[in-house]
């Protein structure tokens, strides 16, 4: 049997493989990767006996050292990882130029060619900022409960849209795209719903991870938008990031199984 960690800032990712059935779980990243940790997390498992194969990715891996109770442990970067994982969940050629969109606590960007992964753009914008600015705009962090009330609410609630600022659309953007997000808080003193509001914090996060996926593709001459990480699960920020990657043509991949793309290509790496 072969293991795979991808140690996240929020979520740790594990999968286990005995080369026919792929077997995954999460757990919160709460404690500083060990190797303790890892046989916690498998602690079903009898590692002399029955793993032949450790393969670790994502922050501080590299605490693992190179064995575990002699067992081969192989340091995977995350690029590669994401890259691999992406390409393969997303069945995407590799002779495809495209940008992989590693949307989690923050936001990265992957230029994948013919098979090789280069880290080419990111923000510190992401789903971290998602749980933050709803911890103070809504006393919340639970994401099924921000994701609710997202989908309940409307962004222009809170957004001023180009319809309110301008006389029309601009260049090929509609009327109803978004000129200031949030840009409506400051000039009224109405009470904004907590559904608005939701929607506002949930598009704002969406637009700039589109916005930068989609300036990467254009500057690298990429046909495709592959977004992989588990910010896309929730289904308000996969269609806000969606609909702003529509407005330059592009219509992002979300391959199902997204959200263990870096543990998945850490695994194929290591197996090469």
């Amino acid at each position: 049997m072969k293991i795979s960690l991808d140690f996240g800032i929020t979520i740790t990712d594990c999968l286990s493989s005995d080369g026919k059935d792929l077997k995954h779980r999460s757990i919160s990243s709460k404690e500083i990767p060990s190797k303790d940790l890892i046989k916690n997390i498998f602690n079903d498992k009898d590692f002399k006996n029955e793993i032949d194969l450790i393969a670790v990715t994502g922050g501080m891996h590299g605490n693992i050292g190179s064995q575990l109770d002699g067992i081969k442990v192989v340091h995977v970067n995350e690029v590669q990882a994401v890259g691999e994982g992406a390409m393969k969940l997303s069945n995407v050629s590799k002779s495809t130029t495209s940008i992989i969109l590693s949307a989690g606590s923050g936001t990265a960007c992957i230029l994948a060619k013919e098979g090789e992964y280069i880290h080419c753009s990111g923000t510190g914008v992401g789903g971290g900022t998602v749980l933050g600015l709803s911890k103070l705009l809504l006393g919340t962090i639970d994401p099924h409960e921000i994701d609710e009330l997202a989908s309940a609410g409307s962004a222009k609630g809170v957004d001023l849209i180009l319809g309110d600022v301008v006389s029309g659309p601009i260049g090929m953007l509609p009327s109803d795209t978004t000129a200031v997000n949030f840009g409506k808080v400051s000039k009224t003193e109405i009470d904004f719903s907590r559904e608005d509001i939701a929607a506002g914090i949930v598009n704002l996060v969406g637009q700039t991870a589109a916005r930068i996926a989609t300036s990467v593709a254009v500057a690298y001459k990429a046909t495709d938008i592959i977004v992989v990480g588990r910010t896309p699960t929730f289904k308000s920020l996969r269609n806000s990031l969606e609909q702003a990657a529509l407005i330059t043509n592009f219509t992002p991949h979300f391959p199902e199984n997204g959200h263990y793309a870096s543990a998945l290509g850490a695994l194929l790496v290591a197996q090469k």
